[in-house]
Order: C-alpha cells, then sequence, then structure tokens
C-alpha cells in the first residue's frame, strides 16, 4: 500500500526493525493494561498473552535473566501508567518512552 503524504509533513522514520519493536510495545501495553484490569475484577489471568522476550530480543538482549525480565515489567506497568490508550499521542509518547529506555539500557 502506496499513502501519498504533504511534502510538507515531517516525519521520523525508523527501520522496519524499530518500527517493528514499537508496535509490539504499543500492543504489550494495551495486553497489561487489560490484564490489569481483569485481574482488579477478581478474574484469573493465568494465561497472558507475553510479548516481552520479543521485544527484549529486537532490542538487542541476547541473555535474559530474571532481574532483566523484572526491570521489563516495571518499565511497562510505568509506561501503561503514564498514558491511556485512548489518548492516542500520549500512548505514542509513552511506548516510544518504553523503545528508548530499552534501547539505553541494553548499552
Amino acid at each position: 500500500m502506496h499513502i501519498e503524504l504533504p511534502a510538507n509533513l515531517q516525519l521520523c522514520k525508523f527501520p522496519p526493525k524499530s518500527e517493528l519493536m514499537l508496535f509490539l510495545i504499543c500492543e504489550e501495553m494495551k495486553n497489561r493494561r487489560h490484564i490489569k484490569r481483569l485481574e482488579y475484577a477478581g478474574f484469573d489471568t493465568t494465561y497472558v498473552c507475553d510479548l516481552s522476550m520479543l521485544i527484549l530480543t529486537l532490542a538487542g538482549f541476547d541473555a535474559r535473566p530474571d532481574s532483566l525480565y523484572e526491570w521489563y515489567t516495571q518499565l511497562l506497568d510505568k509506561s501503561c501508567a503514564s498514558a491511556s490508550p485512548e489518548d492516542v499521542i500520549a500512548w505514542k509518547e509513552a511506548a516510544f518512552e518504553m523503545y528508548v529506555q530499552l534501547k539505553s539500557h541494553k548499552h
């Protein structure tokens, strides 16, 4: 699909791997937010769609110790709390901030 964009539109273009990672972070944040609400309502959330391994692999983490997953979960919870999916711009900003944190934690 090809979309014609206005010439004066200033966009950031990311490599495909980064675009995929940003998309997955957004989806992971949505999933986490829903699961937290289901838990709060008293539902069993034993089965959860977990994208962390894929996201961490795309971020460049070859070794993934438990401490990394704990840090990732805290970062995910913080990102979900900072914005609502109804506010698309804030949600994308929160996902991008999580992306930046993941990439900077790697180095």
